[in-house]
Parts: structure tokens; sequence; C-alpha cells
């Protein structure tokens, strides 16, 4: 009882530190809209969409190193978690290599597709990426071990450094420069406070690699259909597009998402919990619905400010030149509470290591780039793509936990 009141409590600091974060990462981009204009918010809301899109792959390993981490709770040999994590900590720098010399040789071609003035914040943002999905590993042991209140700290720093660094560059006239500079000094100073010491000392410890690695391609598929869902309509409209217009999109998807990082927690909290109860042969599923519950009654209530209150929040938050966005907010807030619905019962079945629903949400990823390539004569025409999508994806995932219930 002792230890369910502890996490509860650490949860809840977990919670209310994350709500904190949102809202100086949403500063950030508050600062950013009024002090830029929609033209050049346009670029700095694409390179940030970019840090969104590589976190969902940073995501992958966390949830990886929280799962395993999670399994091993409990294992006296310290030497069994030691092997696990030098070996994660290998492929997330592999991974981050990678994903770096992708930007970095491509940083000429996204410049050109997406009609931006300078290639060089692709490139700034590149060099960070292998120190980023470092980070996220960090972040998973933390995440498995249920120290939620270090976790909390972590994503404080990240934010706080950003917060600080970004705005001063660009109050200093570095421009979308100064918002690139600012991510990877945010990444560096969080990895380092976030650094894991581990015994490096047996190398013949033995650990099923193959069903990990398993478990982590299938993570990062799914994360793949999180950036295709998550943010392919910002880069569609980004590209279709005028910069000026794509800016108008960027504030109003980034006001709507207000749901579903809101709502991220939940997600975070259940995972390791799920896990670990299901190790343990105990009953889980009162937090599924207490976790589904909680996304539920916090999306409903953002989706009604922004139904009853859209010019005030606009206003408030980017000022009248964005002002025409907001009929639409409401709508699109809609779709991303669907989609964050639908995103509890994907996890909880990935707790459970049934990978059916992933493969769903990757076909509804690929169906929203499709659909919004060919419907994206107007902002509302693209979004009642997406409610229509999130819709079907989130009625597909009821039917397929009552279907494996049964």
């Amino acid at each position: 009882m002792n230890d369910e009141k502890k996490l509860v409590t650490s949860g809840s600091f977990l919670f209310v530190s994350t709500l904190v974060v949102s809202a100086g990462n949403y500063s950030i981009n508050l600062v950013l809209g009024r002090w830029l204009g929609p033209s050049d918010f346009s670029e700095a809301s694409l390179i940030i969409t970019f840090m969104l899109m590589v976190s969902f792959f940073a995501l992958a390993f966390q949830l990886t190193a929280a799962k395993y981490i999670a399994t091993f709770e409990g294992d006296t040999n310290l030497q069994l978690k030691g092997a696990f994590i030098g070996w994660l900590i290998k492929k997330a720098l592999f991974v981050g290599f990678i994903l770096m010399l992708f930007v970095l040789i491509l940083s000429f071609f996204l410049q050109d597709f997406f009609q931006t003035s300078s290639y060089f914040p692709f490139i700034i943002f590149g060099l960070g990426l292998p120190v980023y999905l470092l980070m996220s590993v960090n972040r998973g042991v933390l995440q498995g071990l249920l120290n939620y209140k270090k976790l909390a700290f972590n994503y404080q720093y990240e934010m706080w450094v950003r917060l600080f660094v970004s705005i001063a560059l660009v109050y200093a006239g570095y421009g979308v420069n100064g918002v690139a500079i600012g991510l990877i000094v945010s990444f560096l100073v969080t990895w380092w406070f976030s650094k894991v010491h581990y015994s490096k000392l047996s190398p013949k410890i033995n650990i099923e690699y193959k069903s990990i690695t398993k478990f982590l391609l299938t993570i990062l598929a799914y994360e793949c259909s999180q950036i295709l869902i998550n943010n392919s309509d910002i880069l569609l409209v980004k590209h279709f597009y005028q910069p000026f217009e794509a800016g108008l999109y960027a504030a109003l998807a980034l006001i709507g998402r207000i749901v579903y990082f809101g709502t991220w927690t939940v997600v975070t909290m259940l995972f390791p919990i799920v896990i670990k109860l299901e190790k343990e042969g105990k009953s889980h599923i009162k937090y599924f619905f207490g976790g589904l519950g909680l996304v539920a009654t916090l999306a409903a209530a953002i989706v009604g400010f922004c139904y009853f209150y859209p010019e005030i929040l606009v206003s408030i938050l980017f000022g009248k030149e964005y002002l025409t966005i907001a009929p639409l907010l409401w709508q699109y807030a809609v779709a991303t509470a669907l989609f964050a619905c639908s995103n509890v019962f994907v996890y909880y079945h990935l707790s459970l290591d049934q990978h059916q629903p992933v493969w769903i949400t990757i076909i509804a990823g690929i169906a929203q780039i499709a659909l919004i390539s060919n419907y994206h004569q107007s902002f509302k025409q693209v979004i009642h793509v997406q409610i229509l999508l999130m819709l079907v994806l989130f009625v597909t995932m009821v039917c397929f936990h009552f279907f494996k219930k049964r």
C-alpha cells in the first residue's frame, strides 16, 4: 500500500511538472510567433516540428529502456541492467548518427522543398541528434524504475535551458538559427544531468537481445506512425502554402496539439505500471480505464475551451495577426483529442506485447498523407480529413480492445 501511495505521489508530481514543461515550451513558441510574425514563424515552427518528429524516434529508445528496466526490476544482478543499458546506448548512438547524416546531406533539398530562406538551421539541428537519443535512453531508465521525480526534473532542465537560450538568441537577432542552437544546447545540458551510471564488467551476461531488438523495431515503427499523424499536416501545409499562410497553420496546430501534449504524461505513467503488474500476475485493467478516462476528460475540457473562447485564446497566445484561425481551433482540437485517446489503447496493448494496434496506426498515418496531398484546398479541408481519419482510428482501437478482452 505504501508503494502504491508513493507511486501515486511521484506520478502526480510528474503530471504537474509536465504541465509546467508544456507551458514553458508553449511560451517559447508564443514569443517566437509574436516576435517573428507568421512568415518567419513558419520557419522556426518547421525546425521545432523536425525536433518533435525526432522525439518520436527518441521515444522508441526511451520506451524500450523503460520496458526492460521494469522487467528486470527486482533482479539482484545489477550487471544485467548494466549490460542492457550499454547495448541500448550503442544502438541509440548508431541511429543518432544516421539521422544526423541524413539531415546534413538533405539540408539543401529541405530548404528548397519547404521554401525556407536558409539551409543552415537544418545543419545546426542535425548536429544535436545523437545526443538527443542518448538523453532519451537515460530517461527510459528513470521511467522503468518508476523514478518519476527525477524524470520530471529531467524534462524541466530541457525546457528551461531551451527557453532562455532560444529567446535570448532570437532577441539578439539570430532568428531561426537561434532557435536551432537553443535546441542543441538544451539537449547537451539535459544529457549531462541525466547520465546513467551502470556496470560494464560482464560482457557475457545472457540477455535475449533478439526479443529486445524486435520490441525496439516495433516501437520505432509505431513512432513513425506518430510522426506521420502528428506532423505530416504541418509539413504538407508548409510545402503547399505560402510562408505567411503556413505560419498561420503552424500556430493553429500548436494550440490544437495542447490536447496531445497535455495528456501525454498519462501514457508515460501507464506504460511501466502495466508491464510491472503483468509480470506480477496482477490486474491492471483499472489503470487502463483510469488513464483513458483522464485523457478523455482533459481532452474534452480543452476542446470545450477552444470551442467557446477561440478568439480570446488566439489573441492572448499569438495576437490579432493570427485571428483568422480562431474558428478552426476547436475542430483541430477534436482531431487531436481522438488521436490522444487512441494512443492510450495502443500503449496499453504494447505493454502487453500485443503489436497489432501499431500497424493499424501506421495505416492511418499513411492514409493521412495521401488524403491531405489530394485534399488541401483550404485549412478546413485539411482538418476535416484528420477528424475523419482519427475517428475511424479510435473506433477501430475500441473494437480491437474489446475483441481481445473477449
